[in-house]
């Protein structure tokens, strides 16, 4: 995985993996508006202060810290509707899989159906939370991790791609307060 080049030295680089190179603009600016970098998923990697940045990121709690991100906005308004915003803010050493807005628009009008029926909106928001923190060393041993809602996903790798259930991690390893968070292209739907 490629690693976050962030001003904090090579100690916070480590470990901190980005898979996908920002889009930039001229004159230094991000695609997404002001200086510095950000990720296909809207998230910031530099300058290394403010809303958005990745030293911010790990001082909030996972639904807090994915909220200041509009890329993210479609997923946390589901955890929101599914009432699970409290209860994965509260939850420690978990990890949560947050599919970016465009993920969203590539599902059938079935699965967009189920979404609006408040047990099946749980039971997705819920089949993206981990029980427990996921490095990228499970992603290379194809581990199988349970998630919150009773399944399991399975985690792989191939040379510097990384997947969840077929979904590609755009970006990932982010540590907030208390989970970890990949950012994924798709929406994992739990099976059955």
């Amino acid at each position: 995985m490629r690693q976050f080049e962030h001003g904090h030295g090579d100690a916070y680089r480590r470990g901190r993996p980005v898979l996908r190179e920002p889009e930039r603009h001229p004159a230094g600016h991000s695609a997404h508006g002001g200086h510095g970098r950000a990720d296909r998923a809207g998230l910031r990697h530099d300058p290394g202060q403010g809303q958005g940045s990745i030293s911010q990121l790990g001082t909030e709690h996972a639904i807090t810290a994915a909220s200041r991100s509009p890329q993210l906005s479609v997923f946390i308004a589901a955890v929101r509707t599914a009432g699970l915003d409290k209860t994965l803010n509260a939850r420690h050493a978990y990890t949560l899989m947050i599919p970016v807005n465009s993920a969203f628009a590539s599902l059938s009008k079935t699965q967009i159906i189920h979404l609006h029926n408040s047990g099946q909106l749980l039971k997705i928001v819920r089949y993206h939370a981990l029980k427990a923190r996921v490095g990228p060393q499970q992603f290379a041993s194809g581990a199988k991790p349970a998630t919150l809602q009773g399944k399991h996903l399975t985690l792989s790798k191939s040379g510097s791609v990384y997947k969840v259930n077929g979904a590609t991690v755009l970006c990932g390893n982010i540590r907030t307060a208390n989970a970890t968070v990949y950012i994924v292209s798709k929406v994992l739907l739990p099976p059955g």
